[in-house]
């Protein structure tokens, strides 16, 4: 016999015995029939005219009792079995869920009332009985034995008693039966429970025909994760190992143990869940605090949940990143209700839990994914493994899963589309994507700006060199991100200068309207910067903040939880900015408005003035296209001293050539100073300046040109 089939063989003697036993017991007390018994007529109506006959022919019925002596003889048959199958599926369950030998004899008559068609109609002829359905009145009934319960209090005899000793806290709702939810009563209103129809209920049913799943009301709230565990770096699986031996001393010595997975990108901490998961070998399920919030009794689901930890291996991995500092109170009392091993995925430790391990979810290191691109690009005579490794924080699979979707024999250029391109889908909504044109020569700025905008492109360049091969990055505990705040008057170039950092580093820009993220409702603020930071940590994006100043106005004292909840946004948008792999920018045209503590903490703080007439004359120059075929006319006779002279930014000077090319459209395909200096007064009133005419002196019209003209150069 092997290990794999001695529970089976175990689970069929049990129930055999079992049967015998409920087989001899379910007869009632009294049966009337016919001595002695004939053979059985081969017609009914034969059959009806000979009990009949007899009947007239005085032949009484003969009354006979239970055969006790039988019973008792198949319960002795049941006990030794029981005594020698410990391994049995059943019997391993009734030690799990600690159920008395009582209660024991009830799971028994349920399961096989529910199995078996033969004990199922015998069950269905008990007057206990209702509706076919067995009652505790039938298991009270089958456990009397009164002759036994005489002799053994006068100390005669040591045979079996026909049944366990009933015990009416076998249905108290602290019971086990009850409190696991074992048992389905069907009790109207008014009918007493001892007379309640019972039926065991359909997973416990499974279970020990040795069928196994969660539970449809649990499955509900929690879906099984069935990706596979991962490929995990050196630095990783240390991580893991560690918390693994945590956990399952932990487990062992309390039964329960929950593991805080802090602060990684989803996609890590789902990889971190499922391999430690595989780990400690259980099932992985997964749900949210929303979705059990949405339940409609989290209690029945804590205690169904408890219940499949003592059927089977799982784990429960719950996402708790979204939940409010105001819930953490009543999250922490929830997760302390839950038995097991359960992974708590969260941006911060829960304070207080009780058993609980840490554990911090990080990705490879460079130095680990610089060595597989080094692997998989061989022969890099580019430094396409350092931009990768140094740009792209990304684990081992998606690494594995960039070279297969890019083509075969895929460069580094390739590569770096494919990783670029990861986030596209989850930002969507979130932000709006800009596609970036301008390159940093199109941006005029004074020269320190200027110098400033190469330093953040630097830095985003060399983040592995300094943090990694220099060291720097055992020494700063934060601050490891590139952050930047672009302050200065609307149309001053901010939004342009951020598109051409991102064309130079080669990544997408995504635009943020923090005046839409921002949100009244507690809570809410944080959940959507953090969906936004996660989203853009898959491709590394740019991320650009626009109107800084509606969450990062100088925090107040704090009076009231309006002033406490708007502080914490605050911290928590500095904290995100400062962990973020790529760039994140900051715009605003009131840095007046804007905390000192706050400042500080940003690395780069550039000023974008109203252009100089010089720089004006420079964007003047840059912002009408070449030389085409069948291009605007007209350009290469327009005076740019006297286009330089008005005091306006480059997004009204982008706005008046825009709207002129569309006058000159609409006429004859030639534009003129006249074009320009009523697009310059249409701009000024929208933006509710005055139109001073002296400024505008020198915009008047040249000499035509000849229709035949093709426009010239800029």
């Amino acid at each position: 016999m092997t290990d794999e089939t001695a529970p089976i063989d175990a689970d069929d003697r049990l129930l055999t015995a079992a049967t015998r036993w409920l087989r001899a017991i379910l007869v009632p007390e009294e049966q009337d029939r016919l001595e002695p018994d004939p053979p059985p007529p081969v017609a009914n109506q034969r059959g009806r005219r000979d009990r009949q006959d007899r009947r007239s022919a005085g032949i009484a019925p003969a009354r006979r009792g239970r055969d006790t002596e039988g019973i008792r003889r198949t319960r002795r048959e049941l006990d030794e079995v029981i005594s020698g199958a410990p391994e049995s599926r059943l019997l391993r369950f009734c030690d799990t869920f600690e159920l008395t030998d009582f209660e024991r004899d009830i799971l028994i008559l349920l399961f096989l009332q529910g199995t078996n068609l033969g004990i199922a109609d015998m069950c269905a002829a008990r007057s206990e009985s209702d509706g076919g359905w067995p009652t505790f009145a039938l298991s009270l009934r089958l456990a009397t034995d009164d002759d036994w319960d005489a002799r053994r209090a006068s100390g005669e005899g040591d045979s079996a008693r026909m049944a366990a000793e009933p015990d009416w806290r076998a249905l108290s709702p602290e019971g086990p039966l009850r409190q696991w939810r074992m048992l389905e009563i069907s009790q109207p209103g008014g009918k007493p429970l001892i007379s309640s129809p019972l039926r065991l209920d359909e997973r416990i049913v499974n279970h020990l025909k040795g069928i196994d799943y969660v539970d449809d009301r649990v499955a509900g709230i929690c879906r099984r994760v069935t990706r596979a565990s991962g490929l995990v770096s050196t630095s990783q699986h240390d991580l893991l190992l560690a918390a693994t031996d945590r956990i399952r001393g932990l487990a062992e010595s309390n039964g329960r143990v929950a593991a805080q997975l802090l602060g990684g990108h989803p996609s890590t901490t789902a990889l971190f869940s499922a391999q430690l998961a595989a780990r400690l070998g259980c099932e992985l399920y997964r749900t949210s605090m929303e979705e059990i919030s949405r339940a409609q009794s989290s209690s029945d689901f804590v205690r169904l949940w408890n219940r499949e930890h003592r059927l089977q291996r799982v784990a429960l991995d719950i996402d708790a990143t979204d939940a409010a500092t105001d819930q953490l109170g009543a999250m922490r009392r929830f997760l302390d209700s839950l038995s097991g091993t359960i992974l708590v995925e969260v941006a911060e430790p829960i304070p207080g839990l009780e058993q609980t391990v840490l554990l911090d979810v990080a990705r490879p290191t460079p130095a680990e994914l610089r060595e597989l691109w080094e692997m998989l690009l061989e022969g890099d005579a580019d430094g396409w493994a350092d931009r990768l490794a140094g740009q792209f924080g990304v684990d081992l699979d998606d690494v594995l899963d960039a070279v297969g979707h890019s083509g075969d024999d895929p460069d580094g250029q390739a590569l770096w589309s494919q990783l670029r391109s990861r986030g596209r889908t989850r930002l969507e909504g979130l932000a709006r994507r800009v596609v970036p044109a301008a390159r940093l020569a199109d941006v005029q700025l004074p020269d320190d700006a200027r110098r400033m905008l190469g330093q953040i492109a630097d830095h985003a360049r060399n983040r592995t060199t300094v943090y990694d091969e220099y060291g720097f990055r055992s020494r700063l505990a934060s601050g490891l991100g590139t952050t930047a705040l672009f302050e200065g008057e609307s149309g001053t170039g901010k939004t342009m200068a951020a598109e051409a950092l991102a064309n130079e580093l080669q990544l997408d820009l995504y635009r943020i309207d923090l005046a839409n993220v921002v949100s009244k409702y507690i809570g809410e603020t944080e959940k959507n910067l953090r969906r936004v930071f996660d989203a853009a940590e898959e491709g590394s994006a740019v991320l650009l903040f626009d109107e800084a100043d509606a969450i990062f106005g100088k925090r107040s004292e704090v009076q009231d939880s309006h002033d406490r909840y708007a502080n914490i946004e605050v911290s928590y948008l500095l904290q995100r900015m400062e962990a973020y792999a790529g760039i994140a920018i900051l715009t605003t045209n009131m840095k007046s408005a804007l905390d000192q503590a706050f400042l500080r903490r940003l690395r780069f703080v550039i000023t974008f003035p109203f252009p100089t007439t010089d720089e004006r004359r420079l964007i003047w120059q840059a912002i009408f296209p070449g030389v085409r075929p069948k291009g605007l006319r007209g350009v290469e006779v327009l005076d740019l001293a006297e286009l330089a002279r008005p005091s306006l930014t480059g997004g009204q000077i982008r706005n008046i050539a825009v709207n002129a090319a569309f006058l000159a459209a609409a006429a004859d395909g030639i534009v003129t100073m006249e074009h320009l200096r009523a697009s310059a007064r249409d701009e000024l009133r929208k933006n509710g300046r005055p139109f001073v005419a002296s400024d505008f002196a020198g915009w008047h019209n040249a000499d035509r040109l000849a229709p035949t003209l093709v426009g010239g150069s800029r």
